[in-house]
């Protein structure tokens, strides 16, 4: 193997972002990769039957196409074969009643689902999309900075100065609610309220976590303006193009390498050592895509890290578990309401206290009653994804408890291993399903099930199934992320960098942190 100049530790879009640009740079780059395929938590195949192609875990790419990786090399992506397919009715809410409420990126469309329900709304939504089309020019570029920096003081600035001071404290305000204050401050329907609430917890902002309105708020705009995009044929083809892209500039990937140990030599990290005792020598610097857990506490001599540090690391915080269901499907979702029947996702709460309570529950270690869930529609949209007539289903269960210790309904038998729960688990998201889609269990071909156990196994960044890679907290985020003074991707260990979810920004395949890593090794190398 020949020794390049940066060895990167992990084949997730953010190793193969910061490999992109090290290579475009004229680096010699190789990443290794533990798995057989690469992607991390962005992957696809045929899970449940041949010709069903699911998305293993994330699968909305709209922050990858807003990144600046995608602006940088998107057309290289797209000649080495990405595509995209974009939804024009992105998300709705179903409740009990019998009722949806869909949004579109038709604003007549979703303005008269919403007045379905309260016509004060209607108006409230309008205001909240002019809000955000004011304030977004100025808040997003400062999601794609490095914190903290001058030039993400900067963008601070040229937001106060845009916005107006007044405005703009206004606008760190809201970011700072709770999902609960955002909605509750807006909204006067239960529906609109429950509509925007799963956007926070598809992180881990629980209704009443404050911080966590910063999501509803930016990503239940986005979808309505632009749509939500997907990768055409499984989200595995957007990685493809990536490393297809990487090899073109001479860099490499190579699968089924785990790395075990990171050399050190004179306080700088040289190699790094893999499972099958080969070490891979790195002449300029070695980049971890590796949460710090396993970082710091499994491939490096916690002796070479200053004192105190490792205690620090041992604090970063793991959100709850997340359980994905995958179905075959002979036929389409039999929604009760059929404006459901085109909608990328149907998030099934149904209202903020049912989300409050899930999350109660499973903090505490049971398994919830009725979890939260995300359910995708991807196959509607993508007719590459199953046979003719076929669907898949994606479904996100959020959340359970990475060990469970008791099930808050009594009926499932808790053991120590998630294999023997998350069977009869599923049969309980399938019969929340069934109650908003009657006779969807009579269209199921085939079922795979993926329990936080599973997440680890595949990827051991997922600690505990957390599909965030640690809790998103205001203690934990922003220049917190991973821990306090570390936020900028370096190490105490000279050479070696760190990335990936865990790092600011965080979740989200929004590429930023290896790419911003990577143009700051090219800065200082």
């Amino acid at each position: 193997m020949r020794d390049p100049d940066v060895v990167i530790i992990g084949a997730g879009h953010n190793g193969l972002a910061a490999a992109l640009v090290l290579a475009k740079s004229g680096f010699r780059v190789t990443v290794l990769e533990a798995r057989p395929q690469p992607g991390g938590a962005a992957k696809s195949g045929e899970l449940t039957l041949p010709g069903f192609i699911h998305d293993y875990y994330a699968s909305n790419i709209g922050l990858f196409l807003g990144s600046p990786i995608y602006r940088e090399f998107g057309s290289e992506l797209h000649n080495k074969g990405l595509a995209i397919e974009i939804a024009d009715q992105p998300y709705g809410s179903v409740f009990p009643d019998d009722r949806a409420l869909p949004i579109y990126t038709n604003s007549e469309a979703t303005s008269e689902a919403i007045g379905s329900f309260s016509a004060r709304d209607v108006q409230a939504w309008q205001t909240m999309v002019q809000e955000f089309q004011a304030v977004s020019p100025f808040l997003f570029p400062l999601l794609q900075l490095p914190i903290p920096s001058w030039a993400f003081a900067r963008a601070l600035f040229r937001l106060g100065r845009g916005l107006g001071w007044h405005r703009a404290q206004e606008l760190f305000k809201t970011l700072l609610e709770s999902p609960r204050q955002f909605v509750e401050s807006r909204f006067e329907s239960r529906e609109m309220q429950a509509l925007l609430i799963p956007w926070g917890y598809h992180l881990d902002f629980a209704p009443d976590v404050s911080g966590g309105a910063t999501f509803p708020f930016l990503e239940s705009m986005v979808d309505f303006l632009q749509g939500m995009a997907i990768t055409r044929g499984g989200i595995s083809r957007l990685i493809a193009s990536m490393v297809s892209a990487l090899e073109a500039r001479g860099g490499q990937v190579l699968l089924n390498t785990a790395v075990t140990s990171i050399v050190v030599h004179n306080h700088r990290a040289v190699a790094v050592r893999t499972e099958s005792g080969e070490e891979v020598h790195a002449q300029r610097a070695v980049v971890a895509n590796v949460t710090p857990s396993i970082l710091f506490g499994r491939l490096l001599d916690p002796n070479l890290l200053p004192n105190g540090f490792l205690e620090r690391v041992k604090r970063f915080r793991y959100g709850p578990g997340t359980m994905m269901v995958h179905l075959a499907l002979s036929g389409p979702v039999p929604w009760r309401h059929d404006s459901m029947a085109r909608s990328l996702y149907v998030h099934i709460a149904p209202y903020v206290d049912d989300v409050a309570l899930a999350d109660w529950q499973a903090r505490q270690g049971y398994l919830p009653v009725s979890p939260m869930l995300v359910v995708g529609q991807q196959s509607v949209w993508d007719r590459q994804r199953a046979p003719e007539g076929a669907h898949t289903l994606w479904v996100q269960v959020r959340s359970v408890p990475a060990h469970p210790i008791g099930d808050a309904k009594g009926e499932i038998a808790v053991t120590p291993a998630w294999d023997d729960m998350k069977g009869p688990y599923a049969e309980r998201v399938i019969e929340k399903i069934e109650h908003y889609a009657p006779g969807l269990r009579s269209r199921i071909l085939s079922m795979a099930v993926l329990s936080p156990a599973d997440l680890e196994r595949d990827n051991p960044n997922l600690v505990g199934g957390d599909s965030v890679s640690g809790s998103h907290y205001l203690d934990q985020f922003y220049l917190f992320r991973p821990i306090p003074g570390w936020s900028r991707y370096r190490t105490p260990i000279r050479g070696l960098w760190m990335i990936g979810a865990s790092t600011w920004p965080g979740g989200g395949l929004n590429a930023t942190s290896g790419y911003l890593a990577a143009r700051d090794i090219v800065r200082t190398s």
